[in-house]
């Protein structure tokens, strides 16, 4: 018992940084079904653009509506109950009776897109991932935050075939983050367990492009400094670890519909090795239907999204390893 209590008492601490990917501010269609291969290709179109120098390449204006949600709709109840302080005994039971990683995520989103400017305000988006580890002493490894961002974009084009803007980004996020065991979790000490944390951050991110246009394949080559900023205080959840962002993509002819396939280098503080950072994507549009894949090595994803007149509905799977998800977009474009 007492080499228990150690082992407990050692293993307490922060939980991990959530990941870069669930950090980035883009709209959650484009970030769950490209990845990051959506800071080069723009022929899926929802939000604002990842690359804000793209903002310099519309047309007319846009308005984008979009609610973005996981399947595990009772995993997100209970995620939310448990960062408000709300869950019974028997849901945190409940929550904590999962013995696989778990992935989380709902959000609200309207932007207003406008030739070299647009501006995106999400009220409300909600995360959670929960990770086991350790089965002979089960240690669970949670995440959970509530997020309120808004976000600008400005840009212009410069030269030629070359565009540059900027975009700056404000998130407010309550959370709570621990490392702890199942014993934890229902102790005394339970409620310094589930304590909760605000922070604020702000971001500046620059973005380069050069595109094309009037060649056949239309290339692109774009360049992007993300998550660089400043926040009110330092956490292991939400830190500050800028990422550079390299790629580019090309629109082969096809006998029907528009094609596209992109490549992304994205090198950051959790990149390991070159395999790790390059992400290989690819849309096809044919009439009111559009279908993505994107994978890297560490994940892969399918999605679809189908317009009619101006409203939109997609799905999107995403897999990692053992660990899968499935996640509904329901729009609407003005």
């Amino acid at each position: 018992m007492l080499l228990k209590i150690i082992l407990l008492s050692l293993f307490a601490c922060s939980a991990y940084a959530l990941p870069a990917a669930l950090r980035e501010g883009n709209t959650r269609f484009l970030a769950r079904s490209l990845g990051s291969a959506c800071y080069t290709m723009d022929s899926v179109q929802r939000g604002l653009p990842c690359n804000p120098a793209a903002a310099a390449k519309e047309k007319k204006a846009r308005f984008d509506g979009d609610i973005f949600l996981g399947s595990n709709v009772e995993y997100l109840k209970e995620a939310e109950s448990l960062l408000s302080d709300q869950a019974t005994p028997e849901a945190l039971a409940s929550f904590l009776s999962r013995r696989e990683t778990v992935e989380g995520e709902l959000s609200i989103e309207a932007s207003f897109q406008a030739s070299t400017w647009g501006i995106s305000f999400e009220p409300y988006r909600l995360v959670a991932v929960t990770t086991f580890t350790n089965p002979s002493l089960p240690m669970i490894d949670l995440v959970i935050a509530e997020e309120q961002s808004v976000k600008a974009q400005i840009a212009s084009y410069v030269h030629d075939n070359f565009y540059a803007g900027v975009q700056a980004r404000y998130t407010h996020v309550k959370f709570l983050g621990q490392y702890f065991s199942i014993a934890e979790a229902f102790s005394a000490q339970s409620d310094e367990t589930f304590a909760t944390e605000t922070q604020e951050l702000l971001y500046l991110e620059p973005g380069l492009l050069f595109s094309w246009e009037e060649k056949p394949w239309q290339p692109q080559i774009s360049a992007v400094l993300a998550q660089w900023g400043v926040t009110s205080r330092k956490t292991e959840e939400y830190p500050i670890q800028p990422e550079g962002l390299l790629g580019a993509s090309i629109k082969p002819l096809v006998p029907l519909g528009l094609l596209e396939l992109g490549v992304q280098l994205q090198i950051n503080s959790e990149t390991e090795n070159a395999r790790d950072a390059f992400r290989l994507g690819l849309a096809y549009h044919l009439g009111i239907l559009q279908t993505v894949f994107s994978a890297s090595e560490n994940d892969h994803t399918a999605a679809f999204l189908l317009t009619l007149e101006q409203c939109t509905t997609g799905l999107s799977y995403w897999t990692q390893g053992s660990d899968r998800g499935v996640f509904v977009q329901l729009g609407v474009t003005l």
